[in-house]
């Protein structure tokens, strides 16, 4: 604790300023969360779905896949590190788009490198936002209508995907459907959310978010033969990452730099992700002030700037090492409302709310690592993608919607999000931003430099 400062703001945890960030530590500046641990340690699997995206668009085999998730998840740990109160995830709506950025480009090292390129200007264009503070000024001169039909598209390139041959839903049709519909029961039934006021189960149900309904998509894969029986390795306990073969075959020193044509077609791509991970600044800023209002014993400081900068570094370092399909992105909404919201309940509940998030991290991060575990969730990574996409499938088309005030907004953000799930090609993007744009100055729908009230409204919806 002697390199350790006591902070200008009264009741705010101690830290070692390092720049914009706030280097604080486990067991020095925070203690850990037993609760928040022992969620981590189950919802940790959930991270594993991202397995299949490695194994079908990179071309992955499945150990170097799994490597690469657990390098992936042990740089969430970078946001408590850091100074930054969220728990962190994917950019889970960008997935649909990234699928069909790749599939642009021919399975093997050229497609790696397509994803390198993506991911290193997703990560620059988090820090570039970061250092110049340019963020909110960059979202308020997008349309509504490109907003709207960036999201719509979606819905219609997931359920084409799932739907279309050779799609999941062909191999695993009531799994999936199971466990899609509880997930959207749980988040979206208003009839759901009353019984859990006076149900403890149900209640429980809805904290553990995406872990009963993997659970019933296992049981009832099981039952109706779509899923092979678990197993369960007993031996060594704990997987390290195999690192050599991850720079060999994954990392940036392996498969070459990407040449510039590939950072000009990513271009409008990191462009569009940063968009849509924009939203989560905002969620965050509301739900740190309202646990701040809710307790006056500890000063909780967010800072859209450092968590770009985060954000930014993740992806960076990802592009370089281990290149992730579904991105780096600042806030894990579920979890991140699920902690905040025990927070809340105070001091006896959680000490600090940066050490409930730390300690959810830092539990997933053992989770994808303990053999077990991994072994018996393993039968159900391909239907927990699955769930994953479909789920964001539904609320991209609301939020999609939301986005669409008039008449016009929605033509032109129909017109868009077909062009978006349409062109299957790298330029997909481009095409899209070309047309969204164009519609806009061509039917006079765009006032860039006129911030409205609703903007802020609707990220915070």
């Amino acid at each position: 604790m002697a390199h350790t400062r006591t902070q200008k703001r009264e009741n705010e945890l101690p830290y070692i300023p390092f720049g914009p960030f706030q280097i604080r530590l486990p067991f020095i500046h925070y203690k850990i969360e037993s609760v928040e641990f022992i969620q981590g340690l189950i919802l940790g699997v959930t991270a594993l779905a991202a397995v299949p995206y490695l194994e079908q668009y990179l071309g992955l085999p499945y150990e170097l896949a799994w490597s690469c998730v657990i390098i992936e998840t042990f740089l969430y740990l970078l946001h408590s590190l850091l100074g930054d109160p969220v728990v962190p995830g994917w950019i889970t709506p960008t997935l649909p788009l990234t699928i069909v950025f790749l599939e642009g480009f021919p399975m093997g090292k050229e497609r790696i490198q397509a994803m390198i390129a993506l991911q290193m200007l997703v990560g620059l264009v988090f820090i570039f936002m970061g250092v110049t503070k340019l963020a909110d000024k960059f979202v308020h001169a997008v349309p509504d209508s490109v907003k709207g039909g960036i999201l719509l598209a979606a819905p219609v390139t997931v359920m084409a995907g799932q739907l279309g041959e050779g799609g999941n839903m062909h191999k695993y049709p009531l799994a999936i459907v199971a466990g899609v519909g509880l997930l959207i029961l749980i988040s979206f039934s208003d009839k759901y959310q009353e019984k859990r006021k006076t149900s403890k189960f149900l209640d429980l149900v809805a904290r553990y978010g995406n872990l009963f309904p993997y659970l019933l998509a296992m049981i009832v894969g099981l039952l109706v033969g779509e899923l092979d029986a678990p197993g369960l390795e007993i031996g060594t306990f704990i997987r390290l990452p195999h690192f050599r073969e991850v720079i060999d075959q994954v990392s940036i020193f392996g498969v070459g730099i990407p040449p510039v044509s590939m950072f000009v077609k990513a271009l409008p791509l990191a462009l569009v992700c940063y968009l849509i991970a924009f939203g989560d600044f905002v969620t965050t800023e509301t739900l740190v002030r309202e646990a701040r209002q809710a307790r006056d014993d500890e000063y909780i400081d967010f800072n859209s700037s450092r968590s770009n900068l985060v954000s930014g570094l993740r992806n960076l370092i990802l592009s370089i090492i281990a290149p992730f399909p579904p991105l780096s992105g600042p806030l894990w909404v579920g979890m991140t409302v699920s902690v905040s919201m025990r927070y809340r309940e105070g001091k006896k509940a959680m000490k600090s709310l940066l050490g409930g998030m730390s300690s959810f991290r830092l539990a997933t991060f053992l989770s994808v690592m303990i053999i077990p575990v991994v072994s018996f969730f393993r039968p159900i990574f391909g239907v927990g993608s699955s769930i994953t996409l479909m789920f964001q499938a539904f609320v991209c088309a609301r939020i999609g919607m939301d986005y669409c005030k008039s008449d016009r907004d929605k033509m032109i953000a129909g017109v868009m999000a077909a062009v978006l799930a349409t062109q299957g090609t790298a330029w997909a993007s481009a095409w899209a931003l070309a047309v969204g744009f164009g519609l806009n100055i061509f039917l006079s729908n765009w006032s860039p430099f006129e911030k409205k009230k609703e903007q802020k409204e609707n990220f915070e919806a």
